[in-house]
């Protein structure tokens, strides 16, 4: 979840991480078949958010990878996940599945167009909205997915929309206290909190969480660490 998701995640992130353990053709064919279900039960709530993480897992696939032709490719996918996301929380309003798909599959969206043109689409509401409603109806979800979603998505949000690195640092944390222990944690908490550190002037806690992410086998926390020397 280097990027955002870069704008929203994850992600994503995370819960939000890329798929790495299945190949390309693997996932673009879960995709499609999740697609044509959907496609056949417009009214079934499971069966839209299925497609919308199918989607999702097949864009995050291509641009982590840089595949050939990854950005329409992936934006096509990434799209048409939002559009089976929006499906299924207008299906179900308090089901988060709907919601945090829909939301990672905007920030796989924003991958492939940039930040400027998904904030011009008008996403950035909806974004908010489906990660703030995920939150609230499970955050613990996909292994605490949404803490780190919305956090991300306060933090590399852009000073004029909005950025707010305080309610980014809260939930970093808030993700530290629940997940830290688990050796299930995903190592972009520490990550994104040591490059919010960085980011505000505090250089001793930013390598902290930075070592640690790195420690854990994080690319991009050895990167940054790699820079901040």
């Amino acid at each position: 979840m280097k990027r955002l998701l870069l704008l929203f995640a994850i992600l994503a992130v995370v819960a939000v991480s890329p798929a790495l353990a299945e190949t390309e053709a693997e996932l673009k064919a879960a995709y499609e078949n999740a697609v044509k279900l959907a496609t056949a039960a417009p009214q079934d709530y499971t069966l839209n958010w299925q497609a919308a993480r199918a989607a999702r897992s097949y864009g995050d696939y291509l641009v982590v990878h840089q595949t050939t032709g990854w950005k329409e490719t992936a934006r096509a996918a990434a799209k048409e996940g939002m559009k089976y996301g929006e499906i299924a929380f207008n299906l179900n309003p308090s089901g988060i599945e709907g919601w945090y798909y829909y939301g990672l599959c905007v920030g796989t969206y924003s991958d492939c167009v940039s930040i400027v043109t998904a904030l011009t689409e008008g996403l950035k509401g909806k974004t908010q909205m489906g990660f703030e409603n995920a939150y609230k109806f499970d955050k613990t979800y996909d292994n605490g997915g949404p803490i780190l979603a919305l956090g991300r998505f306060w933090q590399v949000l852009p000073g004029i929309a909005g950025q707010d690195r305080k309610k980014a640092e809260k939930l970093f944390d808030e993700y530290i206290a629940l997940f830290g222990s688990s050796p299930k944690a995903n190592s972009d908490a520490w990550y994104f909190r040591g490059q919010l550190y960085k980011d505000t002037k505090r250089p001793d806690l930013a390598k902290a969480d930075l070592e640690k992410a790195a420690s854990m086998g994080n690319e991009n926390a050895k990167k940054l660490l790699a820079e901040m020397k």
